[in-house]
């Protein structure tokens, strides 16, 4: 028999901060059965966000159990981790770059971390007590967006140079040349490097090289088409080859074996 599969839906911020938000989400395991009783291995692949996360344990009577309320930051490799039955998440994916106006923490120092949020600020403590009330999955999602509001800071300390590189990197999907970036925007490519890997985590052409990556993947999972040289020349990898590679090293595997998954 086939052990039940992991649930796991999105849902869209609204305009008002569509643009520093890239997704509301949750993710949870099924209950621990006969036919379904060890950990799922869940693979997480890079996308030049940081996310919030709360995830805790369901007890059969419903209690949340073992809470964390944890930030990730920017990575620049897949991860596997191993999630056992029964353990639910709720997380806020920012988009690259924007979770400075949420989290007064270094997206440098972050890199490739996973810190305990309410060891970086008081009001993640709130947060996380309110989060530990909350009887289901659902409650616990619309929480984390109500505190949202309270972790937004007026001011922005992007600066706009900043600011529009990662949005012609995003928007480009990353296939657009970081020296041209640096050219419209009127800056050198040092002053460009070091303002986005600051907000980012990550140096600019590395952000390019992930979403780049995470375009081919959603070409991937539309199934669209099967023609994998078409979806590399697509993506703006010099061949498929090229694509293959940079595949192979972000997500640990083939695209041809990541389409079969």
């Amino acid at each position: 028999m086939i052990s039940p599969s992991p649930y796991y839906t999105e849902f869209t911020a609204s305009n008002a901060i569509a643009s520093l938000i890239g997704a509301f989400w949750c993710f949870s395991t099924p209950d621990a059965t006969i036919q379904f009783s060890e950990s799922v291995q869940h693979r997480v692949l890079p996308d030049g966000c940081m996310d919030l996360i709360f995830q805790y344990e369901r007890s059969l009577d419903g209690d949340i159990n073992n809470p964390q309320l944890t930030i990730y930051g920017s990575t620049d490799r897949f991860e596997l981790f191993n999630i056992k039955p029964a353990t639910e998440f709720v997380g806020i994916r920012f988009h690259p770059g924007m979770a400075g106006q949420f989290l007064n923490l270094s997206a440098i120092d972050l890199f490739q971390q996973e810190v305990k949020a309410q060891d970086c600020a008081s009001v993640f403590g709130k947060i996380f007590d309110r989060l530990c009330r909350c009887n289901s999955l659902e409650q616990a999602l619309r929480t984390l967006q109500t505190s949202l509001l309270e972790l937004q800071r007026m001011n922005d300390d992007l600066s706009s140079p900043t600011r529009e590189a990662i949005r012609l990197i995003s928007s480009s999907q990353g296939r657009m040349p970081v020296s041209q970036i640096a050219e419209i925007i009127g800056v050198s490519e040092r002053t460009l490097r070091r303002g986005v890997t600051a907000a980012v985590g990550l140096p600019p052409k590395v952000l390019a090289r992930i979403l780049r990556f995470q375009n081919t993947v959603s070409h991937l999972r539309s199934l669209e088409s099967s023609n994998l040289c078409g979806i590399a020349l697509a993506c703006g990898y010099a061949d498929q080859a090229h694509m293959a590679r940079e595949f192979q090293q972000l997500a640990g595997l083939t695209p041809t074996t990541f389409i079969s998954r």
